[in-house]
């Protein structure tokens, strides 16, 4: 399945997703260099401004960024929660900067976690990357509701072994929160084939829609939750039962289930 477990969109949609992929890849010259930066210059609540680099691409590039990020905000707050809204999407979770690299790790309470790079950061202005594009963001207000997070679900957890889970797992039904039953058939139809492979020495391996991905899995903490990486990103289930032939992963700390089989139904 896909890396950020999003179902297909319109053909829009893609084609637009895609222009900003490859538009958006560019190495980061070598004559910007960036001092470490302290962890607290970047608390606050920072909002977009405009593309690093605009000059870069073309107009029709550029109205579609506008378009998906026009109101993009993140809220890193000292205590290590964030906030952010993207492309109409709010999530939150925690953050934490490595000052070495000048990166910082975004891990979604959703279950996804991304390393994003700083190109710049100042009193009043941050570039961060996101993906392959890099935004030039700005010190904004901070509401009271900024201030409000989200109480986690009081999930249930197993612990396994690394036998148990080193299968070819085929995904069979994918239960989100607030969809009608109608909407999780249709869906379960969509992923059908989908699987999940978590081999012995450590490597993933995964196919959703004929798209093949690959990187490493490892065990979290009391081998109660499995981490798997690919590039930069990860993704975080939490294991809620397992038996021989069945499996259900919490995604990251939501109420979302995905439920998986040894046989391919």
């Amino acid at each position: 399945m896909s890396r950020n477990g999003h179902e297909p969109g319109t053909t829009v949609q893609t084609t637009n997703m895609t222009r900003l992929r490859f538009l958006f890849l560019f190495s980061i010259g070598l004559s910007l260099s960036v001092q470490a930066q302290k962890t607290d210059s970047l608390v606050g609540k920072w909002k977009y401004v405009d593309v690093y680099n605009k000059h870069r691409y073309d107009t029709a590039t550029l109205k579609i960024a506008n378009e998906y990020f026009g109101n993009m905000t993140f809220y890193f707050k000292a205590n290590n929660h964030y906030k952010a809204f993207v492309m109409n999407n709010i999530d939150e979770g925690v953050w934490s900067l490595n000052e070495a690299t000048n990166k910082v790790r975004i891990t979604s309470y959703k279950g996804n976690s991304n390393e994003s790079q700083i190109v710049g950061l100042d009193s009043n202005k941050l570039i961060l990357t996101l993906g392959e594009g890099s935004f030039i963001m700005t010190r904004t207000n901070i509401t009271p509701s900024d201030n409000i997070e989200s109480p986690l679900p009081d999930i249930k957890t197993v612990s396994v072994t690394k036998s148990q889970i080193s299968k070819k797992w085929f995904l069979t039904r994918r239960e989100v929160p607030g969809r009608s039953e109608a909407q999780l058939k249709m869906a379960s139809k969509l992923i059908k084939g989908a699987y999940a492979y978590f081999k012995s020495n450590g490597v993933y391996e995964a196919q959703s829609l004929k798209v093949t991905e690959s990187g490493k899995w490892a065990f979290g903490p009391d081998n109660k939750s499995i981490i798997v990486t690919i590039e930069n990103q990860q993704r975080i289930w939490n294991i809620k039962s397992i038996t021989a032939t069945e499996l259900v992963l919490i995604s990251g700390y939501t109420e979302e289930l995905w439920k998986f089989s040894t046989k391919l139904l």
